[in-house]
């Protein structure tokens, strides 16, 4: 059902994400052969989707085990083994818990086993506190005894490659061997099982928040703040050196665990920046994911690194957080489920300072004082019997009580410009904090009972460590948002509302650059094969000239200088480079001209491939922005020529895979032109393929095909790219309820744009979908079909739809579509093809038949038959279907 539900999520309401976005170039083939095609296929996904990836596999055994062996438990004070016991033993875990120790038969009270072959049965989950001399050794041991996922909780310096040997070892040997957490792993806690396997100090209690750490370090001061907050976990885990289980398999488990509602990130380094931003792309979908990145010491330009971070968090739609303690006060309000609708803030409490405080940081933070209404005032007046025209910040007075509160706050939650409220208590003796707390919750409370009055986020903060201590207790167990520091709670809520905002922005349909498709690909990388055939990796200037114009880039002018206008102010100067990282391969930076500039704080970084948006977003979250914002005052059109520019740039270097290195500085954009000082490019003397050195797929042009139908009509067949959003509304329009019906298996009345936006914005490393456009002579094509496959991500099974439009059905287009994605699913090392298919829908039901899929009842869908086909075996040949079938999955 998991894979059910990723493709219904795709339905359902909810915001983008950053995506990879292309275009396309046709090709013509007159009805090529399964085999041709299938060939491409393979070699564009075989080479890097990873026969050894194992993703989710055996992950519930550490999330949701029967049963837990410890080896190395001790009672010798201070070790690790010790520690885990105590903590295992503490915990309240209803499985089977079994401690080994090869010198004594009780540890802690309770019985232990001085061997692994005494255990009664084999433990799902194991957890080693040995010496780090013999981890090698029991990692063997344990792989070949039949344990789903062991963790390593001993601290290693210079053991994890052999331990990573072992490992690799055990799993050639047997491909379903376990899982490896570690080594210096600090455990995994599990909450709501009672589960706590950790090195942590403190055992948070369930809620809705998952956390991964790199470091175990920081473990116990992110339990301690939530527990203080009153917010509880679903799954913790700390990597260790990460030799097997890393942090995108984790995301990939947590993204379907309907026990979390946000998961946080602490990490210091990845080792697999695709496999990373894909596993996070693919749950900031459906949950919020926040991250803090602490670089390692002695790391080369940190800076430069720092801002690389950056731009990959922000294209898979991940917030990252400055402090620990901006990451807990975040993910508190962000779980809050009162939605997040502005920025419009009202300030009350009972201390005129901490008003002024608050506001302050809302107005430094880019928010906005919500108004008074007339209304709102005239009420607050005689409630506070005051003269004064009430405003906000809204100062209660010293002596407010319970009743004050409580009468103010609910007159201020009426108002209907409101989006928070900010409630300040500031300590003293003349009133109870804890009481006035009470009245707080007591007032959200009956405001809840009526769901037709509206509800905007309530924050409280109650400074103080003793004097408010049994006020944060009244908050904790109404799970109402608090915080130590006004402006923390302000801080919070305006990341809560930017993370929304920012997540719809990306529901932007982008729009083509006119002429960027239209680049003579071939040319291109003619030149490049003629300096690598050379020994050559510096172009000269004729062939540098060459490459740039090919994509609509400023070439180099080195009088440029000699031709820039003399009046008026001077023209904005920047540096546009493509360096290759050695964890996320090409970027590119932009920033202000100048010795140093590139490399420092002020240059934005961006992930190939880009668009419009993706462009426009990586530019409005830098630096640099303000600078060009400053230059548009006399040059309006200078923010859409850095936009473009930076487009064309990415595409160059998706379609040129060996393009290293690329300069252009300086680089001036004045009236209406861009003008290039110098350039230049170096290229590897070794092509390495670019599938492999790009972070983010690009969309993959090698599925393209042509055919030239009978009728005379030609068929373009091409995978779905973001653009497409509007064609997919359109489309749909054009079906009948009943076609809707066979496609989505319920009644579908309209396809919103939130929904087109998720099936267009595809991830090429996880889904695919082929659009069907067909015409006739001159005629523009016009999309008639759609066909996709969403597979899960451990490469086992993978789900197929089909959709033809009536002008479509009828000339074997619906067999051609199925006959692709078999060809795909295969190519990708899916292990099966599966669709369900409602059974009223015999012309599906049989093509699938014809192609030696196994129908049968769907065991859990009443009136839904299973297409199943076992894709170990090649597929049969393709020829056109000797008759025509109409095809309505």
């Amino acid at each position: 059902m998991r894979i059910m539900r990723r493709l219904v999520h795709a339905l359902q309401p909810g915001p983008p994400h950053p995506e990879e976005r292309d275009n396309h170039l046709n090709r013509r083939l007159h009805f090529p052969p399964a085999r041709r095609i299938s060939l491409s296929v393979g070699k564009i996904h075989r080479e890097d989707r990873g026969a050894t990836r194992m993703a989710t596999r055996h992950l519930q055994y550490l999330f949701e085990p029967s049963s837990v062996a410890l080896i190395g438990a001790s009672e010798r004070p201070g070790s690790i083994g010790a520690a885990l016991a105590r903590k295992l033993l503490a915990g309240g875990f209803q499985g089977e818990m079994f401690l080994v120790n090869r010198r004594h038969r009780r540890v802690q009270g309770q019985p232990a086993f001085q061997k692994l072959s005494e255990l009664p049965r084999v433990p799902e989950l194991a957890i080693l506190a040995t010496p780090a001399t013999t981890l090698v050794r029991q990692v063997a041991r344990l792989g070949r005894s039949g344990v789903k996922v062991i963790v390593i909780a001993t601290p290693v310096k210079r053991l994890p490659d052999t331990v990573r040997r072992a490992w690799e070892t055990i799993n050639q040997r047997h491909p379903h061997g376990p899982r490896l957490l570690g080594p210096g792993s600090f455990g995994a806690i599990v909450p709501h099982l009672g589960l706590d396997v950790s090195l942590g100090a403190v055992s948070p209690p369930p809620g809705p928040l998952a956390l991964i750490t790199s470091s175990g370090a920081v473990l116990t001061p992110v339990l301690e703040w939530a527990a203080r907050h009153g917010v509880g976990f679903s799954r913790v885990v700390a990597l260790g050196e990460a030799v097997d289980i890393d942090c995108g398999d984790l995301l990939d488990w947590l993204a379907d665990d309907p026990k979390t509602h946000a998961i946080l990130l602490y990490l210091e380094a990845l080792t697999d920046a695709r496999k990373f931003l894909s596993a996070a792309r693919a749950a900031a979908r459906g949950k919020p994911v926040l991250a803090v990145r602490a670089g390692r010491s002695g790391e080369p330009d940190s800076q430069q690194i720092d801002t690389i971070y950056d731009a990959a968090f922000r294209r898979v739609g991940i917030p990252r957080l400055p402090s620990l303690r901006e990451l807990c006060s975040t993910a508190a309000a962000l779980t809050h489920p009162t939605p997040a609708t502005g920025d419009r803030l009202a300030i009350v409490g009972n201390g005129r300072g901490l008003g002024r405080l608050a506001a302050a940081a809302l107005l430094a933070e880019g928010g906005r004082l919500a108004r008074f209404d007339a209304e709102t005032q005239a009420a607050l007046r005689k409630l506070l019997k005051s003269d004064e025209v009430p405003d906000n910040p809204l100062d209660l007075g010293a002596d407010a009580g319970p009743p004050r509160f409580a009468a103010v706050l609910k007159q201020v939650l009426r108002m209907p410009a409101l989006d928070g409220v900010l409630v300040l208590h500031a300590p003293n003796a003349r009133v109870v904090a804890e009481d006035n707390a009470a009245a707080v919750v007591a007032t959200l409370v009956d405001r809840s009972r009526d769901p037709m009055d509206p509800q905007p986020l309530v924050l409280a903060c109650w400074p103080g460590a003793d004097s408010a201590r049994a006020a944060r207790r009244c908050f904790q167990e109404a799970r109402l948002p608090h915080f130590d520091t006004p402006e923390e709670a302000v801080r919070a809520f305006l990341r809560r509302w930017r993370y929304v905002r920012d997540r719809a922005a990306l529901m932007e349909t982008p729009t083509e650059v006119p002429g960027l498709f239209d680049v003579d690909i071939v040319k291109a990388r003619d030149i490049v094969r003629n300096l690598q055939a050379e020994g050559r990796d510096r172009p000269n200037a004729a062939e540098v000239t060459t490459l740039l114009g090919l994509y609509g880039l400023p070439v180099p002018q080195p009088n440029a200088t000699l031709t820039l206008p003399v009046a008026g102010p001077a023209p904005l100067a920047l540096a546009l480079r493509v360096i290759t990282d050695p964890l996320f391969g090409p970027v590119l930076l932009l920033g202000p001209s100048g010795p140093g500039a590139i490399g420092s704080g002020d240059c934005v970084a961006a992930l190939p491939p880009l668009d419009r948006v993706l462009a426009r977003e990586a530019i409005a979250r830098s630096p640099i922005h303000r600078l060009l914002q400053n230059a548009a005052v006399a040059d309006p059109g200078v923010l859409d020529r850095a936009i473009l520019t930076l487009v064309r740039v990415a595409r160059l270097i998706v379609d040129l895979e060996d393009v290293v290195e690329l300069a252009l500085e300086p680089l001036w954009l004045v009236a209406g032109t861009l003008t290039a000082g110098a350039a230049r490019i170096r290229v590897a003397t070794v092509g390495e393929p670019a599938r492999q050195r790009l972070a983010i797929r690009p969309y993959p042009r090698e599925l393209e095909e042509t055919l030239a139908l009978p009728d005379g009509s030609t068929v373009l067949i091409r995978p779905v790219r973001s653009e497409d959003a509007p064609v997919f509304q359109s489309c749909f329009q054009r079906l009948s309820p009943e076609e809707i019906r066979m496609r989505f298996m319920y009644v579908l009345k309209e396809l919103t744009h939130e929904h087109a936006v998720r099936l267009t914005h595809l991830d090429y490393d996880r889904d695919l979908a082929l659009m069907v456009l067909r015409g006739f002579g001159d005629q523009q094509p016009v999309p008639c079909g759609v066909a996709r496959i969403s597979g899960d991500v451990d490469r086992e099974r993978a789900e197929f739809a089909i959709v033809l439009l009536r002008t479509a059905t009828g000339i074997g287009l619906g067999s051609l579509l199925l006959r692709r994605l078999i060809q795909c699913a295969r190519a990708w090392g899916f292990r099966e093809l599966c669709g369900r298919i409602l059974r009223e829908n015999e012309t599906m039901l049989k093509l699938c038949r014809a192609m030696d899929f196994t129908v049968r009842p769907c065991p859990d869908e009443s009136g839904v038959m299973l297409a199943t086909l076992a894709l170990d075996a090649p597929d049969k040949p393709f020829a056109p279907p000797k008759k025509t079938v109409r095809i309505l999955p």
